[in-house]
């Protein structure tokens, strides 16, 4: 899954400044029913065949609920599994499903409302496009999901539902000529989120990848407090085959993401040793934001 530095702010963006299309689906309900998610799952694959106008692929990424893998303990074995696994939605599995969702660092808001009844879908655009070519686009996404998950479904415009006046930023920073030490840019990475999340929905980083592994693995929500533990837990991570780890800090700490979710603007995070490298946004207007009203 890609991973990306958001921030939802209420100023909008200038025109053209947009790296995701974003769509809210309504679904009827609890959102956590096994219907709902079994429906989901097909429609959110069907999205990946929309073309543009020249017969490409509009979208490099897609993150949603039915296209997300996760570290999770279930019983004694931690794995990298899918957030909707068929098989499991059972009602012990859906509960285990919204557990999850609510407790690992990248996702929550992100992918779910507040109230169970909706799901977000972040589509990050793989080519250049002019607004109205974004529009267009769009459109086409929301009319595919309405008409794939069910009959009722209709496209609603004008930048409504949970996302208005959210806006969505990534910021990747690059070290200097001198990498600082791991531990003492962890410590860092976990202020800066701090001070996002005193002004945001949702806010994260490596650091806090670090942090729920280890609580995973052995109860302790502690950073690690020395290079060769942040060096193992990579390898571990590697080893359940995640990359949410290296997605958001390179193993050799040369390039970072922080990620945040919120309603106000913030000054770029800033860390010794780092310079910002690219920022990547968003903001909910009607020609990148629609909802699927299936209610």
């Amino acid at each position: 899954m890609r991973k990306h530095l958001i921030w939802l702010l209420c100023v909008a963006l200038p025109a053209g400044a947009q790296d995701w299309l974003a769509l809210t689906l309504y679904p009827g309900g609890e959102l956590y029913q096994a219907e709902h998610l079994q429906r989901l799952v097909g429609a959110t694959q069907n999205l990946w065949q929309v073309k543009d106008a020249q017969g490409r692929t509009p979208i490099q990424s897609l993150d949603s609920l039915a296209s997300t893998n996760a570290i999770a303990a279930q019983g004694d074995d931690v794995r990298f599994r899918r957030l909707i696994e068929t098989r499991e939605l059972t009602p012990a599995g859906l509960k285990t499903l919204a557990g999850l969702v609510e407790q690992h660092p990248l996702l929550g808001p992100r992918l779910v409302t507040a109230q169970h009844d909706g799901t977000h879908f972040w589509l990050r655009l793989a080519h250049p496009y002019a607004e109205a070519e974004k529009a267009e686009l769009l459109l086409s996404y929301a009319k595919r999901l309405a008409a794939d998950f069910a009959a009722n479904c209709r496209v609603a415009g004008g930048a409504q539902g949970t996302l208005q006046g959210f806006q969505l930023a990534e910021w990747t920073l690059q070290a200097e000529a001198k990498v600082p030490p791991r531990t003492a840019t962890l410590q860092a990475l976990q202020q800066e989120v701090g001070n996002l999340r005193q002004r945001s929905e949702q806010a994260y980083s490596a650091a806090d990848i670090l942090i729920y592994l280890k609580r995973v693995l052995n109860g302790d929500a502690s950073l690690p407090a020395s290079d060769d533990e942040v060096a193992q837990l990579y390898l571990i991570a590697e080893s359940l085959r995640s990359r949410d780890l290296q997605d958001l800090a390179r193993p050799d700490f040369q390039r970072l993401k922080l990620v945040a979710l919120g309603r106000e603007r913030a000054a770029t995070p800033s860390l010794p040793g780092y310079h910002l490298e690219a920022k990547a946004q968003w903001s909910s207007t009607p020609n990148s934001y629609l909802t699927v009203d299936c209610r």
